[in-house]
């Protein structure tokens, strides 16, 4: 009995092992049907550095308020387009303090008080012409006095006066008569004094253009220049203004709010000018060119962006042990919503794309001597080819080593068949 349960035993384990080798056989084939060939191909590739940062316009502004008050009118909603200057928000002028609303009318009299300072330009134009004209009235009576002086055969004329008795009673006749001779006493008399006004006029006119020809004293100019600033920066306190061109992208109050000093109104941007500063390590920074062509993708939004290096900070900065230059990217204008803010990842091409070999990445195997691909030659029988990875392109991994085109490989696929154990389990 013994020595029959011993041979049923070991007629079992035969059975199981047959069982075992049967299955293992059947694991095989099912392996060798599952491998696949494909061949070398070429991608053109180039050199890139990745970094990330985020979205951010140039310029960008956030403003406040600078005094407390009701909000009498918005002007815009986010969205809207401004320019600099534009009132954006504004408060009760009877809401603030008093003195803020007695600015208004100091900048009034401040602007008038300006103006007619810088007036004098054509005060000075205007001494110009009257000084020209008195120099020709003196230099015209000089000449008629000396002309007085220095000739004797003017041309005068003696009046006479005579009476006449007429039926209709007595009656005076006048005789002119003209001759030549020197000026009498009461010309010389009348021309000297003529001689006087004109001098005196042209001594007037040759102080006030001396006043005027330099045109307003200069610290008169900026002393009353910085009360037209002070009365406006009073006045503008009960408003908000856009500093520069841009994009309205949010508004904080509605009319009739109550705001304090310092509290956020309106966050403006421009947003045809948006960047990105990133950081790169110092091994790759030296291939960082400016003029580099760039792609951003938004974790975001599925937005592609693209741009270029527009500077490099030549002074580096450790972040984590680790020396890293800052990058400015300039972004091109978009259509595509933007959120500022935004995480980016950044590509820099370094390079001109070229022509370089890919396989398929599962055609790469590993073991201790590195990295190989196997080579399906004509005959069917395989060779192993030591090649390096690099950038994976469209699912597919450049790799240098001895390769060509066209090569074929054997592209080895994991089986998702499960096979039954020997007793009917997985």
């Amino acid at each position: 009995m013994k020595f029959l349960k011993s041979k049923w035993m070991i007629g079992g384990v035969v059975a199981l092992l047959a069982v075992v080798v049967a299955a293992q056989a059947f694991r095989n084939v099912n392996a060798s049907s599952e491998v696949q060939y494909d061949v070398v191909t070429t991608v053109d590739v180039a050199e890139v550095v990745e970094a990330a940062g985020s979205l951010e316009a140039r310029p960008f502004a956030s403003l406040d308020w600078k005094t407390g008050g009701i909000v009498e009118e918005v002007n815009v909603e986010p969205g809207d387009k401004v320019k600099a200057g534009d009132v954006l928000l504004t408060l009760q002028p009877s809401s603030t303090s008093a003195s803020i609303a007695s600015a208004q009318a100091d900048l009034v009299t401040a602007q008038k008080n300006l103006e007619d300072l810088l007036a004098s330009d054509t005060d000075r134009a205007q001494a110009v012409i009257d000084l020209r004209d008195a120099q020709e009235a003196y230099d015209s009576a000089l000449s008629y006095r000396k002309y007085l002086e220095n000739e004797d055969r003017i041309p005068l004329t003696d009046s006479k006066v005579y009476m006449r008795k007429t039926p209709n009673g007595w009656k005076y006749d006048y005789r002119v008569q003209s001759y030549k001779g020197p000026a009498t006493e009461d010309m010389l008399i009348e021309a000297d004094n003529d001689l006087a006004l004109k001098k005196a006029e042209l001594e007037e006119a040759q102080r006030t253009y001396d006043r005027l020809k330099d045109g307003p004293n200069s610290d008169d100019v900026i002393a009353a220049q910085a009360k037209v600033d002070a009365a406006q920066a009073t006045v503008n306190s009960m408003s908000i203004i856009a500093p520069f061109d841009g994009e309205v992208l949010w508004v904080e109050h509605q009319k009739g709010d109550v705001v304090i000093a310092g509290e956020f109104a309106v966050n403006l941007a421009d947003s045809t000018q948006l960047f990105v500063e990133v950081q790169v390590d110092e091994s790759d920074i030296a291939n960082v060119k400016l003029g580099d062509q760039v792609q951003v993708t938004m974790d975001a939004l599925p937005v592609g962006l693209t741009g270029e290096v527009m500077a490099i900070n030549p002074v580096g900065e450790e972040i984590s042990g680790l020396v890293k230059y800052t990058v400015l990217i300039g972004l091109d204008e978009t259509e595509e919503q933007i959120l500022l803010g935004a995480t980016v990842d950044v590509t820099i091409q370094v390079s001109d794309a070229a022509s370089a070999l890919a396989v398929p990445l599962a055609a790469i195997k590993n073991d201790s001597q590195g990295e190989y691909v196997m080579v399906v030659n004509a005959d069917g029988t395989t060779r192993r080819v030591d090649v390096v990875s690099g950038a994976i392109v469209d699912e597919r991994v450049v790799v240098t080593g001895d390769l060509r085109e066209g090569d074929q490989l054997s592209v080895a696929q994991d089986s998702n068949l499960d096979m039954p154990g020997p007793f009917g389990g997985n």
